[in-house]
């Protein structure tokens, strides 16, 4: 009897030995799966990361070049209405005893052009591409602080223009409408103003 109990117990261990076994043996391939599946994983995520590395530098200079770009055509339409603002306003029986560019105090406000006629100076913002929003912020936040930045001119009446080399005939309108000399680039890349005859310019100060 105690012989049989005995051979019950071994053959019972044996089949648990044999069952842990294939258990362990299930469990330490799940986890290698796992382990395999996790560097796999590891892997295409790092491939990810690289790729958009790669493709957040790409945006990076294409958006430097836009930039650079921007700057460019900025210098290009200042240079055009700068060289042609005397020319222009000879039209309009304004002659302008001089003109300067870039004139900005640092940290405060720049103006593109600044032309001088008699008791008068006229204020040119200049953009490559007008809108409204452009001509609003010149109108009520650029102009009226030109003579606290610029003492030498609180005796002088100002007169405001907007130059661009683009722009919409309804925002040319709006500008002209606002009491702004207003001017762009020909088709042959000269320079004109894009006022009626009838145009009177506002005095902003």
């Amino acid at each position: 009897m105690e012989e049989s109990r005995l051979d019950r117990i071994e053959k019972n261990l044996e089949l648990f030995t044999i069952e842990f076994n294939r258990m362990h043996k299930q469990i330490a391939k799940e986890i290698l799966d796992l382990k395999e599946s996790q560097k796999k994983t590891d892997e295409q995520l790092q491939k990810t990361d690289e790729q958009l590395q790669k493709t957040i530098k790409k945006l990076d200079n294409i958006g430097k070049q836009l930039g650079d770009l921007g700057l460019v055509q900025g210098e290009v339409a200042e240079d055009l209405f700068y060289r042609n603002v005397k020319s222009l306003f000879k039209e309009e029986k304004i002659t302008f005893k001089s003109v300067e560019r870039n004139l900005k105090k640092k940290g405060v406000a720049e103006y593109d052009i600044v032309a001088i006629d008699g008791d008068k100076v006229l204020v040119i913002e200049v953009k490559n591409k007008l809108n409204k929003n452009m001509v609003d912020n010149f109108i009520n936040k650029k102009i009226p602080i030109f003579k606290d930045i610029f003492p030498k001119y609180s005796n002088y009446r100002i007169l405001g223009g907007m130059g661009a080399l683009v722009i919409r005939d309804e925002i040319g309108r709006y500008a002209e409408k606002a009491g702004l000399y207003v001017l762009t680039q020909t088709s042959d890349g000269g320079a004109a103003l894009l006022n009626k005859k009838n145009f009177k310019a506002k005095i902003f100060g």
